[in-house]
This record gives structure tokens, C-alpha cells and sequence, in this order.
């Protein structure tokens, strides 16, 4: 089943928010399985792209133009050369939204546990916000 979830596009002054294309494989009862789905495909995205990654010595033009499209020009180097750990990942995105770090909406309406039942249909958009903690003295 194709599905999307939206991001924030790194790099934009705009605050669009940008459709990004995923598929579940396995049925999804809650969003405890949709959550955890999204997150072991991620980073074995990740894992791929750490391995595949080359560096490189100097860019081309067209290399420029992409990467300055993300505000971001870099030649490719790793600041880690390990692999993550999707259990760890899990277990990190799970704690996050029981914190209340992330929040999370189907097609504009609001999911607040991760065992409620779900009903899934093609095409839906999943929207994640990271909300943030605000510092400071009112005095």
C-alpha cells in the first residue's frame, strides 16, 4: 500500500511541506506498527547510503546545483562509519512520542496512542511535527 508522510524541505525559506512516498508490506493495526515500519525503512535507507556514499575530491556543476538546493554543500564525508541499529531506533522513536516529542496526524486529524486501531486507505499523508521545548524566564 502506498502511503506518504510529509518533511519539512531542508534548506527552503518556505514552510511547504513536502510529500514523501512510502509502502507498507505488512498489515498495520495501530500506529505502533505504521511507526515502526516507517522507522526500520529509514534506516536501512540510511545504512544503504552510508555504505554507498562515495567521497569526493571535487563536484561537478550539477553537484553544486543539487546540493545547494538543500543549503548544504559537502563532499560527501562521514561523520560516523557506523551503522545504526534499528532496534535502538525503534525503541528511541517510541520513547520520543510517550514523551510527547513528536506528534503525529493522519490526513489532518490527530493520533494520541499508539494502540489505537488505524484504518488505512491508499494515498493517506501522515504528518509529523517535532515539537520543541521552549527555555527562557518570564521575569
Amino acid at each position: 500500500m502506498r502511503l506518504f508522510y510529509q518533511q519539512k524541505v531542508i534548506g527552503k525559506k518556505s514552510r511547504k511541506l513536502q510529500k514523501v512516498p512510502f509502502s507498507i508490506d505488512e498489515p498495520v493495526m495501530n500506529l505502533q506498527d505504521l511507526l515502526i515500519q516507517l522507522v526500520t525503512q529509514e534506516v536501512q535507507q540510511y545504512n544503504d547510503k552510508m555504505v554507498a556514499m562515495p567521497l569526493h575530491l571535487c563536484l561537478t556543476d550539477q553537484q553544486l546545483e543539487d546540493a545547494a538546493q538543500y543549503g548544504k554543500i559537502h563532499f560527501g564525508e562521514k561523520k560516523s562509519d557506523s551503522l545504526q541499529s534499528v532496534d535502538r531506533a525503534i525503541s528511541t522513536m517510541l520513547q520520543a512520542f510517550k514523551d510527547e516529542l513528536f506528534l503525529v496526524l493522519q490526513n489532518e486529524e490527530s493520533l494520541d496512542s499508539l494502540t489505537t486501531p488505524l484504518t488505512i486507505q491508499e494515498n493517506d499523508v501522515f504528518t509529523f511535527i517535532k515539537l520543541t521545548m521552549l527555555a527562557g524566564r518570564i521575569w
